[in-house]
């Protein structure tokens, strides 16, 4: 540093005799005629030049030689880069002479506890162990509930294609049940027997529900339906099991729903005017009528038939309807009955199980053992001939 310093001296006295002996006007540069004085030995100094006379007469205005002028320009232009080269070493020498600027203290960074942290972290953030279970657990349930949801779409495009099938079988069996057309007398008598038979299943169903029972209407259409076409579901020794279970289920429902007879008999034999007969019933004579009825004649009664609770299995009075027939021809109950009384005139009777429609019964509507009540009248008495007596 020191070196340089007195290298740039050396130079800037280089430059300041170069700037004195400027004046030179030999067209030299000051430079080598710096170093050429260094050189040459001294030479000593030529005497003063006489002065000029007084009043010697000095050229006006004397024009400076052309060699003098171009010397004087480039003098001046080497003074300037010679000047503006100063400058620049100048400012260099300041900046090396300039204390260097502080390098930045480099800090050094503990990073064990940012290690540990992130250790800390990595621990926190790994699974637990129950927490990798309940995530097995719960991939086995995604599993299961995709393997469910399938086979519910499985289902559900059987159970879709079930009902289509049903929709087309209902069409089917809707055209097949479109009333046919009543035109001739045959298609109406067919129709007619059909109404006469629902009717008599209509009375049935009522009679059953009556003892509290009850008949599905679809399957005894069904019944009927696959018994008019040809085939049936069940073989005959399951029809005849199942009509057998249904007639005991009808008994013990008449059992239950029907007031004991025989205590219904033994009221009716303590009341006033009611007699006991040979056959073994009871009878009490209402209206004994008035005319003889002969053994040949025909003999026209009105009969309502009914049981001790009070249901009337026949009531030929409401219905308008007659038996009309020989008295020989009536069954003994009847005709005992029919003796005891004479044209127009009207008995009941009360008929114990033995004379009547026994153990069985008449099922559905008259259950076994039953206790018959019956209202007899004789409507009119007609002789053999025909004709009716007055």
């Amino acid at each position: 540093m020191n070196q340089f310093a007195e290298g740039a001296a050396v130079i800037l006295l280089l430059l300041a005799g170069c700037g004195m002996a400027g004046a030179s006007d030999d067209g030299i540069p000051a430079l080598l005629k710096f170093v050429e004085r260094q050189q040459a030995p001294a030479v000593k100094p030529a005497e003063p030049a006489p002065r000029a006379e007084a009043g010697a007469a000095r050229p006006r205005n004397a024009a400076p030689p052309a060699g003098d002028s171009l010397r004087l320009t480039t003098l001046n232009q080497t003074l300037r880069q010679q000047a503006e080269t100063i400058r620049r070493l100048e400012q260099r020498l300041a900046d090396l002479k300039a204390p260097p600027a502080p390098q930045p203290k480099i800090t050094e960074i503990d990073i064990r506890p940012l290690a540990r942290a992130l250790q800390g972290l990595r621990q926190a953030m790994a699974p637990a162990p129950e927490l990798s279970a309940l995530a097995a657990t719960l991939a086995q349930a995604e599993q299961r509930r995709a393997g469910l949801a399938s086979q519910l779409t499985r289902q559900q495009q059987r159970e879709e294609e079930r009902v289509q099938r049903l929709e087309r079988q209902l069409a089917e069996r809707q055209r097949a049940l479109e009333p046919p057309p009543l035109a001739s007398a045959a298609d109406k008598q067919a129709y007619a027997a059909g109404v006469s038979l629902g009717r008599d299943i209509v009375q049935l169903q009522q009679d059953n529900r009556r003892l509290g029972l009850t008949v599905d209407q679809a399957r005894l259409l069904a019944g009927i339906s696959d018994t008019l076409a040809g085939r049936q579901r069940l073989d005959d020794t399951a029809i005849d099991n199942a009509l057998q279970a249904a007639d005991r289920a009808l008994e013990l429902a008449q059992q239950r729903g029907q007031p004991d007879g025989k205590a219904y008999l033994a009221d009716f034999a303590k009341q006033p005017g009611v007699q006991k007969d040979a056959l073994g019933f009871y009878y009490r004579v209402d209206y004994a009528g008035n005319g003889r009825i002969g053994a040949d004649d025909r003999v026209d009664i009105v009969v309502r038939e009914s049981l001790p609770g009070g249901t009337v299995i026949k009531d030929m009075e409401l219905a308008g309807t007659v038996i009309s027939q020989a008295l020989a021809q009536y069954p003994p109950l009847f005709r005992a009955a029919i003796g005891k009384l004479q044209k127009h005139g009207s008995i009941t009777l009360v008929v114990p199980p033995a004379l009547a429609y026994g153990e069985r019964g008449s099922p559905p509507v008259i259950p076994p053992n039953a206790t018959m009540i019956y209202t007899l009248r004789v409507a009119d008495v007609l002789p053999p001939n025909g004709d009716a007596q007055k």
